[in-house]
C-alpha cells in the first residue's frame, strides 16, 4: 500500500479510537457496513470523496488532515473540546443534513437574539 493509503488507514483508526466510536457506528452513519470500515482501516481501500468528507464533519477533522495525518488540519476533534462541547459535537455530527441546518438556523438566530439584548443592556446603561 502507499504512502498516503496507509497515513488514511491509520489516522482513521486512530480518530475512531481516540473519540470511543466502534466502526459498527461510523458505518451507520456513513450508510455502509462495518466490513467497508475495516477495508479502510487495514485493506488498504479509500472512501470515494463524498464520504471522506462525510468522514472529516464526524470527526471534526479536515479531509486533509485525514489523508496526510498533518495537524494543521485538525479543526476541533471531540476529544478535545470540553466535555459538554464534546456530547453536543457528537450528537450534531449524528443529525440528518436537514437536522443539522435546521439547528444551525436555530443557533443563529440565538445569536442575534442575544446581540440584540446585549445592544438593549447597553443603551439602557447610557
Amino acid at each position: 500500500m502507499g504512502g498516503a493509503i496507509m497515513k488514511f488507514a491509520s489516522t482513521l483508526k486512530l480518530l475512531r479510537e481516540q473519540n470511543h466510536v466502534t466502526q459498527k457506528e461510523l458505518a451507520d452513519y456513513l450508510k455502509v457496513t462495518r466490513s467497508t470500515i475495516a477495508g479502510y482501516e487495514t485493506k488498504g481501500k479509500q472512501p470515494d470523496y463524498e464520504r471522506l468528507l462525510r468522514i472529516a464533519a464526524y470527526f471534526g477533522v479536515s479531509a486533509d488532515y485525514l489523508l496526510t495525518g498533518s495537524k494543521l488540519g485538525i479543526i476541533t476533534t471531540a476529544s478535545t473540546a470540553p466535555e459538554r462541547g464534546r456530547e453536543i459535537l457528537i450528537s450534531y455530527l449524528h443529525l440528518s443534513a436537514e437536522s443539522q441546518r435546521k439547528l444551525e438556523e436555530y443557533l443563529h438566530l440565538l445569536m442575534l437574539k442575544e446581540q440584540n439584548e446585549g445592544k438593549g443592556q447597553m443603551e439602557a446603561g447610557s
